[in-house]
């Protein structure tokens, strides 16, 4: 008798560890994730125990400082990718993310559910992930004369008041670049940089970078997001922040996440990219991302009451953009540089 229960036994066990093996390989590869630094560490965290508990797939996220850097990062490791999925890369950069061939078409269980005017690349190529809207914030106890136009930003009253990012390493600094250019066109927009300039405190590299100096009292006005005070409304019990949209007006920034070509994980990629657009996931993005989530279903909190009341988009066609983008960015170069 005991020496069939020690047969028994020895076979149970054998075929534990046969399972465990066997589960060990079966396990997905891991998922890497290039994004940017001010992506919120909570949304990271949920995503990388999802992945845990459905797909047994470890996530791993790089965060760079800003999108230039991260889509550059892209660029040099185009023959042999590192990353597997990208999140953060705006709608700017899609037809130069289409020229270089960087992203592959997928287009998720949700696409019916993103809000059409949302879609930017009918391919799915790069997939829409929330959005916002780019425009000043000020501090309402430090700043005595609120300006309503983009114009009023070159009185004298407001030198050393202002705080921008770089339009050559971020995203939000790029995008108000454009919206220079939608409002005092091609051959306004370079006359308006140099006289914004003298007024200026700060060029960041990055919106981190910006905000903060903003935050710890140096300047009352900095060019942030639209949602910038609902986490001031929720986290500090106060509306001392508030949105300004100038000429009732701004540019309307769509942030996509993009499978890469070449992924050694397309199956993750595209299950994280489902994972995102679901209603669980998109309902965090308001008061976690700060930004509007993309689809339909999806509702936004009471604290958004106090996000910014956008009348008018500025966006320019992405055809431009793309076209020209570069001689804009050269040209800003050699104006704020003299």
């Amino acid at each position: 008798m005991r020496k069939k229960l020690g047969i028994l036994f020895s076979i149970v066990l054998a075929l534990v560890l046969i399972y465990q093996i066997w589960d060990g390989n079966c396990a997905s590869p891991k998922l890497t994730v290039y994004t940017y630094s001010s992506f919120p560490v909570s949304l990271v965290e949920t995503i990388k125990s999802h992945f845990l508990k459905e797909y047994r797939t470890k996530v791993e996220f790089r965060s760079f400082s800003d999108t230039g850097p991260m889509f550059n990062q892209l660029l040099q490791e185009k023959r042999a990718p590192k990353a597997d999925l990208v999140i953060g890369l705006d709608n700017n950069y899609f037809v130069k993310a289409v020229e270089q061939d960087l992203f592959q078409s997928y287009k998720p269980k949700a696409a019916a559910k993103i809000r059409p005017e949302l879609v930017f690349d009918p391919q799915y190529r790069m997939i829409p992930f929330d959005y916002g809207y780019v425009v000043f914030n000020y501090d309402r106890e430090r700043l005595d004369k609120v300006p309503k136009t983009h114009r009023d930003l070159l009185d004298p009253y407001y030198k050393g008041k202002i705080i921008i990012e770089n339009p050559m390493t971020s995203s939000p600094g790029q995008v108000f670049l454009l919206t220079t250019i939608a409002l005092y066109g091609e051959d306004g927009y370079l006359d308006y940089w140099r006289r914004l300039k003298k007024n200026l405190l700060a060029i960041t590299p990055g919106w981190d970078e910006a905000y903060g100096m903003y935050t710890a009292g140096e300047a009352p006005l900095v060019l942030s997001y639209g949602t910038s005070p609902v986490y001031h409304y929720l986290y500090d019990k106060t509306e001392r922040y508030q949105a300004l949209v100038l000429d009732d007006a701004a540019y309307a920034q769509i942030e996509g996440m993009g499978i890469v070509k070449g992924t050694a994980n397309l199956k993750g990629a595209q299950q994280l990219v489902d994972y995102l657009l679901t209603p669980e996931f998109q309902s965090l993005i308001p008061e976690s991302q700060f930004m509007y989530p993309v689809t339909s279903d999806a509702k936004l909190p009471e604290s958004f009451k106090v996000a910014a009341e956008v009348k008018r988009i500025l966006n320019l066609p992405p055809e431009q953009v793309a076209a020209k983008l570069d001689k804009w960015l050269s040209d800003w170069e050699k104006a704020i540089s003299r």
